[in-house]
């Protein structure tokens, strides 16, 4: 099994990826869909899925 989002090979059952996000080079923020089946790598769980959760957990309190 391969990372949804690096490609890199998954060790154990992944992560759900469900939530991350980025910045592109242009700085716009970069929200993917993911289908329900895919999996990430810890790597990109640490560094795209748990800031980005946290990113629109952020983002729904500002707007209301």
């Amino acid at each position: 099994m391969r990372c949804c989002i690096c490609g890199c090979n998954l060790e154990g059952y992944g992560n759900n990826p469900q939530g991350a996000c980025w910045k592109d080079q242009e700085g716009n923020i970069v929200e993917p869909e993911f289908d329900a089946d895919d999996r990430c790598c810890d790597m990109c769980n640490t560094m795209y899925v748990i800031p980005g959760r946290l990113y629109r957990m952020r983002k729904n309190n500002d707007s209301n």
